[in-house]
């Protein structure tokens, strides 16, 4: 089991509070700031609430809860002026050997869509824009994607049946952005040069025409 990266030293929420405002004041037009917020704005600050990783959400397995965290989050960001969230991330934990989406970034449970949609609309309901991320799904893949190139090798059937359906819940709870994983796709993807990112085929063809349904989606979602 690999654990989290280590962080720098963190700034306090008085710190954060006021790099923000005096970035909104020397722009010209408002800013809107996002930042990393998994496990709250603890992830970034000190002095604040610590939750945890994806991994006890899911095994919790509590929307309630789920909402809650949602909210709490967001009004910790907005308090420090951080409008969007790059959270929660979705990724099923489908390979414990993953070096990146690690077995406490990911989630194990099934039912990771009804949690995810939970803490969209805690946190959307307190002001937080967020993000579901990373699409198509990293939890299956052996690379750390920060250091090189990851591929995730699952077939059609395997990104239909575990990785998509926590983001097609995310688009219809109404999530405000998709964050792609900086992976290969193979199977939707073969030319080996196109990471998910910067693929057509992953961006347009299957996250835009065919998940962005938000009245309903197919459960055959790339043919």
């Amino acid at each position: 089991m690999h654990a989290p990266r280590r962080r720098p030293d963190k700034d306090s929420p008085s710190d954060a509070a006021k790099v923000a405002n005096q970035l909104q004041h020397d722009s010209k037009l408002p800013l809107l700031l996002a930042a990393d917020v998994e496990r709250g704005v603890a992830s970034r600050l000190r002095d604040v609430p610590s939750f945890p990783w994806p991994m006890a959400w899911g095994a919790i397995a509590d929307p309630i809860t789920n909402s809650h965290f949602g909210a709490i989050t967001a009004r910790e960001a907005r308090a420090v002026g951080i409008h969007w969230a790059l959270a929660p991330g979705v990724d099923l934990n489908s390979n414990p050997a993953n070096p990146v989406i690690t077995t406490v970034r990911s989630r194990r449970s099934r039912t990771s869509g009804s949690l995810v949609t939970a803490y969209i609309r805690g946190a959307q309901e307190n002001g937080l824009l967020v993000t579901a991320k990373h699409f198509p799904g990293h939890g299956d893949s052996f690379i750390d994607s920060h250091r090189g190139i990851s591929s995730i090798d699952g077939d059609i059937e395997h990104l239909n049946k575990f990785e998509f359906p926590p983001f097609q819940k995310a688009i219809q709870a109404g999530v405000d952005a998709i964050m792609l994983a900086h992976a290969r796709v193979p199977a939707i993807d073969p030319d080996p040069n196109r990471i998910a990112t910067i693929s057509a085929k992953v961006v347009t063809e299957v996250l835009q025409k065919q998940l962005d349904s938000r009245e309903s989606c197919s459960p055959m979602l790339w043919k």
